[in-house]
C-alpha cells in the first residue's frame, strides 16, 4: 500500500469505501476500493476474491481496468483504473441525455457486453451506478461483485443477483436465466438515460412484480422510432424473444458506430478474450 497515496473519498456504502488515489511509482490516478473484513461471512470474502479473479482477466476499453489487489488481516483492497464520474451522477446533473449521447454510451456498453458474453461472463448487476465515464465521456462497466463465469455446457443460471429496478422479469419470477438478463438491464439503462427515469419506477418490490407482468413500456412522443425499437427489443418480457446476439450488433441505431468500434478493437487487439470460448460463440449459437 506504500506506493499509493489517497487523495479523497469518492464513494462509500455497505461494500466499503472508494478513494481517489495516486500511484506514486507510475504517477497516475487510480481508484482504491477498501473493503473491511469485519462482520463479513466466509461466503462474502470468497465472493470478493471471485470478483478480482474475473476482473483481472478482462481486457476491454469499455470495462474498467483491474490493476491489482491486496489482502491484509483486516481489509481487502482492489485497485482499478480511475474514472471521472458514474452514469448515475451524470443523470443527477442532466436528468436525461440527448439521443446522440445515449447512442454513444449504449455503443460502449454493447461492445463491453458482447465481449463479456462471448467469453461466457454475465455481469448480473448492470445499472447506472456501475457504469463509469472518463473525461472523454467513454462509458466503462465496473463492479463485478455479482458477475458469474458460466462453465462450458451451462446455458442458464438460477441464483438471484442484481438490483430490482434493473432486474429482468425471469429473475424477479425466480426462473432460470441466461445472458439475456444483462440485455434487459441494458434496456432499462437505455430507457432511463433518454427518458429520465427507469421504465418501471416503484419503491415496492411487489408493485414492481405486478408492473413487469402487466404494464407495457411507454415512450414520450419526442423519442425517435429507431431508439424506441431498440429499447423495446431489449425490454421484451419473454427472454427468448429479447433482442440479443448477434442481432443487437446490427440494429440500425448502433450498427455503424459499433462496427467502427469493433473493427478498431480487432485492429488494436485490445480485447484479448478471457479463458473460455472465442468471439464467435453467440454468432454460432444464435445466428
Amino acid at each position: 500500500m506504500d506506493k499509493y497515496e489517497k487523495v479523497c473519498l469518492i464513494g462509500e456504502g455497505s461494500f466499503g469505501k472508494v478513494f481517489k488515489a495516486n500511484h506514486l511509482e507510475l504517477q497516475k490516478t487510480v481508484a482504491l476500493k477498501i473493503i473491511s473484513k469485519s462482520g463479513r461471512s466466509v461466503k462474502e470474502l470468497s465472493s470478493l476474491k471471485h470478483e478480482c479473479e474475473i476482473q483481472k482477466h478482462l481486457a476491454h476499453p469499455n470495462i474498467i481496468k483491474f490493476i491489482e489487489s491486496y489482502e491484509t488481516i483486516h481489509e481487502f483492497v482492489l485497485i482499478t483504473e480511475f474514472a471521472h464520474m458514474s452514469l448515475s451522477q451524470l443523470l443527477e446533473q442532466k436528468k436525461r441525455l440527448s439521443e446522440l449521447n445515449c447512442v454513444q454510451i449504449l455503443t460502449n456498453l454493447i461492445s463491453a457486453l458482447y465481449y463479456l458474453h462471448s467469453n461466457r461472463v454475465l455481469h448480473r448487476d448492470l445499472k447506472p451506478q456501475n457504469v463509469l465515464l472518463n473525461k472523454a465521456g467513454v462509458a466503462m462497466l465496473c463492479d463485478f461483485g455479482f458477475a458469474r463465469s458460466m462453465a462450458a455446457g451451462t446455458h442458464v443460471l438460477t441464483s438471484i443477483k442484481g438490483t430490482p429496478l434493473y432486474m429482468a422479469p425471469e429473475l424477479i419470477a425466480e426462473r432460470p436465466y441466461d445472458h439475456t438478463a444483462d440485455l434487459w438491464s441494458l434496456g432499462c439503462i437505455a430507457y432511463e438515460i433518454h427518458i429520465g427515469q427507469p421504465p418501471f419506477k416503484t419503491m415496492s418490490i411487489l408493485h414492481l412484480i405486478r408492473l413487469l407482468k402487466t404494464q407495457e413500456v411507454t415512450f414520450p412522443q419526442d423519442v425517435s422510432s429507431e431508439y424506441k425499437d431498440l429499447v423495446q427489443g431489449l425490454l421484451e418480457k419473454n427472454a427468448s424473444h429479447r433482442l440479443s446476439w448477434p442481432q443487437l450488433l446490427y440494429h440500425p441505431l448502433v450498427q455503424d458506430l459499433l462496427s467502427t468500434e469493433l473493427t478498431r478493437l480487432d485492429d488494436n487487439q485490445t480485447h484479448t478474450p478471457v479463458p473460455g470460448v472465442g468471439f464467435d460463440y453467440y454468432d454460432k449459437r444464435r445466428g
